[in-house]
């Protein structure tokens, strides 16, 4: 009727109350948001980056000074530009096929600098080096990771990078890192047609310079699971022309590679003492060496139990991962622990020679995984104590800050020790105490910059030099330096027994000759004296 008033409806609600429901189920979700998500660090700004730059310049400073590049006591061929004789060998279809083109070519072009080449040398590898480290940092800043700078840093300071950015042949580890990174980043973007053509670009001329770069679709894989908590299908689109990319450069590559005779079994245990020490030098690098001797046993090689405990090991990791799958640290554990091993396998499979060709575990290999690794436990405890509230800022920053001076330091000494040879070779030597070459590397560039009296006393010098006599009898200089020592401090039979090897040889040359009969004539020993200059005559057909 007009005028009256309708009556509500039983199945309506009041405004008021629906209005109050809706803002407790909102708080409710804000609520539950907040405990599992925490807040979004924030983006590393310029200042960041100019501190990393200028902490790693710092660090590695003093290995610039040092000008030591393709050593000749290096008896192994780190390279394949130590056999080409010119640039356009590094472009031939062959060298494209099993080597990085890129980085042969700039071994060649650095020669052509009116630099010092030592110092070049060193300069663009360091270069690289905090390239890789900066965009590392974008990356990690990217995935929204907590301790981003910490990890950039550590990684931009580590000292099992030392080998990597000093000793020559192994620059590839260095550009394929940075072109590994590269396409990584604008997978993650992948904001436009322009992102994904240049990743495209990125992914194959990764996959061309370096074995490691094949894994790349599976690592953008890595990042979709990390991105998404449920992802779809669709989602993975995008990558399928990279699977495509990265086995077609990879079946050409490795077709025409040459089998390894290793037995499985052998290349298994390998490898397993390959993960221990890069996980060691990773996490705990005390040793400060370029070449490290592998301790294998017998039982170590031969024993099942030692050959798959790295498997072990990973195990309650992925438990512990699918027990807590919802949650977003599961997901960046598990993305992070998976892209180490895909990135490790290059390295694990790699044996590592010391500069004689003994076997040697070297940390070059593991250049390319290190900053996953690191950013793994950076991550993961920056995290944690970010969690705990400001006081866990605080020991963060204080704690962390002591951690960066202590390794500066390492990296700082580390690298002083490279910049003087006599230092490295002597250090090196202590290292490898079987070995010979690093000691004849220590007596010959004492003896050319005449500062043996600097480092090593007479006796010590001598000492030495009879260690490679005894290591390597053959050693024709280094029999006439001992027996020149032996004579300079006084011990005559010991330097008459070395010129008598010397002049028995099939045919020495004619001042050493010269040399040994005027030390006969000076011991009164007439007769072999004059036998040697027979001989002289003999040989060399000159007057008396």
């Amino acid at each position: 009727m007009p005028g009256s008033q309708a009556e509500p409806s039983p199945t309506a609600t009041p405004k008021c109350h629906t209005s109050k429901t809706q803002e407790r189920a909102r708080r409710k979700r804000h609520r539950r948001s907040q405990s599992v998500d925490p807040a979004e660090p924030k983006p590393a700004g310029w200042r960041a980056y100019l501190t990393l730059i200028l902490l790693a310049v710092g660090c590695y400073l003093p290995m610039l000074q040092s000008g030591l590049i393709w050593s000749d006591y290096d008896q192994v061929e780190r390279t394949a530009f130590s056999s080409m004789d010119q640039l356009a060998d590094a472009w031939s279809l062959e060298s494209i096929r099993t080597e990085d083109p890129l980085t042969l070519s700039s071994y060649f072009l650095e020669q052509h600098l009116p630099l010092p080449v030592g110092a070049v040398h060193h300069t663009i590898n360091l270069f690289l080096h905090i390239a890789a480290a900066c965009l590392f940092l974008k990356i990690l800043d990217a995935l929204k990771l907590p301790a981003a700078f910490s990890a950039s840093l550590v990684f931009a300071l580590h000292p099992a990078v030392m080998q990597t950015l000093f000793w020559s042949g192994y620059r590839e580890e260095l550009v394929g890192l940075l072109f590994i990174l590269a396409a990584l980043y604008f997978g993650i973007q992948n904001r436009s047609t322009r992102d994904y053509s240049i990743l495209l670009f990125l992914t194959a001329l990764a996959c061309l310079l370096h074995p490691a770069a094949l894994v790349l679709p599976l690592l953008l894989t890595l990042v979709v699971f990390h991105q998404k908590r449920f992802p779809h299908l669709r989602d993975f689109n995008h990558l399928l022309p990279l699977f495509c990319i990265a086995l077609f450069i990879g079946v050409w590559t490795h077709s025409g590679s040459t089998p390894t005779d290793a037995a499985p079994g052998v290349s298994v245990a390998h490898s397993s003492q390959n993960f221990f020490f890069f996980i060691k030098q990773a996490l705990i690098p005390s040793n400060l060496r370029l070449f490290h001797q592998p301790r294998v046993s017998a039982e170590f090689t031969a024993g099942a139990q030692y050959t798959f405990l790295p498997i072990f090991l990973l195990i309650p990791f992925y438990v512990l991962v699918l027990f807590n799958h919802g949650k977003p640290w599961a997901r960046s554990v598990f993305v992070g622990l998976t892209a180490y091993l895909l990135l490790s396998i290059y390295g694990l499979l790699k044996v590592g020679t010391f500069l004689d060709g003994q076997p040697a575990h070297e940390d070059h290999s593991h250049y390319v995984a290190l900053p996953i690794i690191v950013a793994l436990a950076v991550c993961s405890l920056g995290g944690i104590i970010g969690r705990t509230g400001s006081g866990g800022k605080v020991l963060w920053s204080v704690g962390f800050t002591l951690f960066i001076l202590m390794l500066s330091g390492i990296a700082v000494a580390h690298s002083l020790t490279l910049a003087d040879r006599r230092s490295m070779w002597q250090k090196m030597s202590k290292q490898w105490p079987e070995a010979w070459v690093p000691k004849v590397a220590l007596i010959e560039t004492l003896q050319e910059n005449e500062t043996a009296g600097e480092l090593l006393t007479q006796i010590e010098m001598i000492n030495i030099m009879e260690s490679i006599i005894e290591l390597n009898p053959e050693q024709k200089s280094m029999r006439i330096a001992l027996a020149r020592a032996y004579r300079s401090d006084g011990q005559n039979a010991q330097a008459l027994r070395h010129y008598r090897w010397i002049a028995r040889q099939e045919r020495p040359e004619q001042a050493l000759l010269k040399e040994a009969a005027e030390y006969y004539r000076n011991l009164g020993m007439t007769w072999d004296a004059q036998t040697t200059l027979d001989r002289i005559d003999s040989l060399y057909n000159t007057d008396p």
